[in-house]
């Protein structure tokens, strides 16, 4: 795992300097940089790299690194677990063992192309082909590792995180993308290839960027393909194949030269990654975060009891509320996106823990969008079974949600009385209602762009029922954007590697492959998952509830956190106020204090938005002009 960089601008030395110092943390055993020559532009092109060595520590795998016959260059950051498979269908003379080489000298035998459609990995990656003059970058299918860039002025510049490119001289003075804030409010994330840093974007994953340095164009386009297969065995045989394809996931990612551990929650998905790796590794320590026993969030403890069946080496760190306001802060600077995951405090612990005796950890992340794990997948299991829902005449439920406290009820009702996936998705997803986006001042367009864009990609076919369509969505769009994108930046900000076995290709495609009722129906789900988890697991494990390494923050906030919030969301000076309508942010966060409702999840996103501001946009207030637009399109 490592930081890259790149651009087709000159930089002077002092701005290259800043930009390698802003990707130090995420590659501190070295790093480098090279000036490429180009026949299409007057000066040369930069590709940076800091390295976090985790496979061949020697200098035959220091980067950027060039191919034999010199007319490829590559900057990478990432795993290709199956390079030795594939270095062995090639004839090269290596100069050590790493998978960068492998990867490089593949790319320079097959092509660009053929080369993604074969590898198996996590992966953020340019490479400029000199003879062609062409930059390619690319993102794994899942996006574990992301990639941003930049393109102004006709030139390219892109990096690993989005402060190397301010560091480079780009967007000096940051200003908000207004497209993008409807879409975070909304979902909690901003999917890509969108951010809400104008003129920065976010490559999708499992695709391809193409830059054209004779012509300055560039186009991005999908290499990953929807796969329609359909499994045909008996459950049992699902079992068993499903067993035997995680356990060859998790030996794969066991690969390294460094030492190896496991991030362990109370769950069912942390404990079967653990237990497999058991199986292969007799050196493996686990790893847990909690709040103390008396927040029933709190997972040190059945944590600790599935790491002493295992028989594997376990430890543990708690965090109290007062420590997690102290680092917010300086989480959210790291993340460099505003999210409304609260996970994301708890995480900043997890890897300095982690990071005191591992430099690469297994995670259970990722388990819950392929098999069903989340009750919106059950809710629309429902509809499915009752299709009447849908009618266009329930749609006026939405207005009962006002009667209900429970979050997952409220989201259930506004999704009755859409026929159009896309429209009940959105409804399923959305953070924040129509009238509550309506206090902050935002229009209520829902994020059907992207939306529609994964359908059509990867779940357009009758084959697959509409439940089927929305877990192939969040697998690429939710998780990559969202979920892996924090875990990414929260464990490479310590130089932690995490890596995530469920979200294995070809794992993942066998899940896909299974009919729906092997993965979840209305009663219980990740079925074949369960199924197997009992070979190395007891019941007990297997049926615990359900936290999602959750934080009791609706709790702090009426507590400890109070002052923090306050602070944070009400001062009349914040930035957010140029974006939202504070006395809806009044309105919101009062309500949460009376208990009239829940608030947490969208007061952690207000508060999480509000620290990035201050952080990420320029001191130069919001033009009239685009406040102004932001009140015509919520009234509309």
């Amino acid at each position: 795992m490592c930081g890259i960089f790149g651009s087709t601008r000159k930089l002077d030395n002092q701005a290259l300097t800043s930009v390698m110092d802003s990707l130090d943390h995420r590659g501190p055993d070295s790093q480098g940089h090279e000036l490429l020559a180009s026949s299409a532009s007057e000066h040369p092109i930069i590709f940076a790299h800091t390295r976090l060595a985790i496979q061949d520590l020697s200098a035959s795998g220091h980067q950027p690194m060039t191919s034999n016959n010199r007319r490829w260059w590559i900057t990478f950051n990432g795993e290709i677990y199956n390079h030795f498979e594939l270095r062995s269908k090639l004839t090269n003379n290596f100069r050590g063992s790493s998978d960068t080489e492998t990867l490089l000298e593949y790319i320079a035998t097959f092509g660009i192309e053929k080369t993604l459609s074969e590898i198996n990995g996590m992966y953020a990656l340019a490479v400029f082909d000199a003879q062609e003059n062409m930059i390619y970058l690319a993102r794994d299918p899942f996006g574990i590792k992301p990639i941003y860039f930049s393109i102004e002025q006709d030139e390219l510049t892109f990096s690993s995180e989005v402060k190397p490119i301010f560091a480079s001289g780009l967007h000096r003075l940051q200003s908000l993308n207004q497209n993008a804030l409807g879409d975070f409010l909304h979902l909690r994330y901003v999917p890509s290839p969108n951010t809400l840093l104008k003129g920065i974007n976010r490559l999708r994953p499992g695709h391809l960027l193409s830059y054209n340095l004779t012509n300055k164009q560039s186009i991005e386009r999908p290499f990953v393909k929807s796969s329609f297969s359909k499994f045909s065995g008996s459950f049992s045989e699902a079992v068993d194949t499903y067993r035997n394809g995680l356990s060859n996931a998790v030996q794969k990612q066991l690969i390294s030269d460094v030492p190896v551990g496991v991030l362990l929650s109370a769950g069912i998905d942390s404990a079967v990654i653990a237990a497999l790796a058991r199986e292969h590794s007799s050196d493996i320590t686990s790893h847990t975060v909690g709040f103390g026993s008396q927040h029933q969030e709190c997972e040190i403890s059945d944590a600790a009891e599935t790491a002493k069946i295992l028989g594997i080496r376990h430890e543990a760190t708690t965090v109290d509320p007062t420590t997690l306001i102290d680092s917010l802060a300086d989480i959210v600077n790291s993340v460099e996106e505003p999210l409304g995951t609260t996970s994301i405090m708890p995480m900043w612990y997890l890897t300095q823990l982690a990071k005191k005796s591992a430099t690469v950890v297994l995670s259970g992340q990722g388990n819950d969008e392929p098999w069903g794990g989340y009750r919106r997948y059950q809710i629309e299991l429902l509809l499915q079974q009752l299709p009447f829902l849908k009618s266009s005449i329930f749609q006026k439920a939405d207005k009962l949600s006002a009667l209900f406290k429970s979050d997952p009820i409220k989201r259930g009702l506004r999704c009755l009385g859409y026929k159009d996936d896309a429209n009940r998705f959105g409804n399923a997803y959305a953070l924040f209602t129509p009238g509550e986006l309506g206090l902050l001042g935002v229009g209520n367009e829902q994020p059907n762009t992207s939306i529609d864009y994964w359908l059509n990609l990867l779940a357009n076919s009758e084959t697959i029922e509409p439940t089927e369509r929305m877990m192939r969505i969040d697998s690429r769009m939710n998780l990559a954007d969202d979920l892996l994108l924090y875990s990414d930046k929260v464990a490479m900000r310590y130089a932690l590697e995490v890596r995530v076995p469920m979200l294995d290709p070809d794992v993942v495609q066998l899940v896909e492959s299974f009919p729906l009722d092997f993965k979840t129906n209305l009663r219980r789900t990740k079925l074949v998952h369960r199924a197997m988890a009992r070979d190395f697991l007891p019941k007990a494990i297997i049926e615990r509830p359900k936290r999602g390494f959750q934080v009791p923050f609706g709790q702090w906030c009426k507590t400890t956190w109070r002052d923090y919030m306050e602070a944070n969301l009400l001062s009349p000076n914040l930035k957010i106020n140029s974006s939202l309508n504070s006395d809806g942010i009044k309105m919101i966060w009062h309500q949460h204090l009376t208990g009239s409702f829940d608030y947490s999840r969208q007061l952690f996103a207000l508060l999480t938005l509000s620290l990035w501001m201050e952080t990420y946009l320029s001191s130069q207030e919001q033009t009239e002009e685009s406040r102004a637009l932001n009140l015509s399109s919520a009234n509309c």
